[in-house]
């Protein structure tokens, strides 16, 4: 027993939208289908309770009465005379904000890394490369950076790019550190677009990038991953190698002698970058 009200039975759903209603069909019993909906109107407590013990019964019903939801408004879709816009706009999404964001940043001059500016602000930033390293030669004059990223605010409070700090600077400060600590990467070969952002919006920004792009060096895309990495404690260097410090040693922390070597060699991490940009061509210009 739920309440002085409603008492859920173990054979609830079956049977309430007859399996020979065919939507798409001109079969559909509107009388019938009336009836059966006042009947479950009566059935439901006039005070829902707020929280109610689990069990399997219960799960049962939430599976049934969200099953009987998608049925109910297609029904109430296909007998609406009036239809449905084909898209509802709606600013307020955070997906729709995110990708406003992405495209702005997108539209922004590319900037060399080795001449970045100081500056304040968080925000996102795609990283580019237009040099000689055979991996990266289908990336070469194209729309598609090897690596974007987002920086968190110094305090999510902030509502001015002074009081979110230097944090975006200083998040590509730090890839200039890895680029140059690198034995076969040349800062001079490195470009980056960047936006300044209002806080909390980075994140959705950057989610529609990785998706959008599929940069090899990000961790989300699993193929030449680590770049990322801002260093490991002595404590932990004992941890695999990531592919992107195997394919481009140089960084201390990630070559230490106690550090695990990559199973993978350099040989088969760029056929796995080669792999991916035949999968997923870059976006050109």
């Amino acid at each position: 027993m739920l309440c002085n009200t409603c008492q859920v039975d173990s054979t609830v759903g079956d049977g309430n939208l007859p399996d020979d209603n065919n939507l798409d069909g001109p079969g559909i019993d509107i009388a019938a289908i009336a009836v059966a909906l006042r009947d479950l109107l009566v059935l439901l407590p006039e005070q829902i309770p707020e929280r109610l013990a689990e069990d399997a019964r219960l799960r049962r019903l939430r599976g049934e009465i969200d099953r009987t939801i998608i049925r109910l408004e297609e029904l109430r879709r296909a007998i609406d005379p009036v239809a449905q816009p084909p898209l509802l706009f709606d600013p307020s999404d955070p997906r729709v904000v995110g990708t406003l964001i992405a495209r702005t940043m997108l539209e922004r001059p590319l900037v060399p890394l080795a001449l970045l500016p100081r500056f304040y602000g968080s925000g996102v930033y795609a990283i580019y490369y237009r040099g000689g390293f055979d991996a990266y030669q289908p990336v070469q004059e194209t729309n598609t950076p090897l690596y974007v990223g987002k920086a968190d605010p110094a305090t999510s409070s902030a509502t001015t790019a002074t009081q979110q700090g230097t944090r975006l600077w200083g998040r590509l400060n730090d890839h200039i550190r890895s680029i140059n600590s690198a034995t076969n990467l040349d800062l001079a070969d490195f470009d980056c677009r960047y936006l300044v952002v209002r806080s909390a919006w980075q994140n959705t920004a950057e989610s529609y990038l990785i998706t959008r792009f599929k940069p090899v060096w990000n961790n989300e895309v699993n193929v030449c991953f680590g770049f990322g990495k801002h260093g490991d404690a002595a404590s932990t260097r004992s941890n695999t190698r990531s592919p992107w410090d195997t394919l481009h040693p140089g960084r201390p922390w990630a070559t230490a002698d106690d550090n695990v070597p990559n199973p993978l060699t350099p040989e088969q991490i760029q056929e796995r970058i080669a792999e991916h940009y035949r999968q997923n061509p870059p976006e050109r210009l």
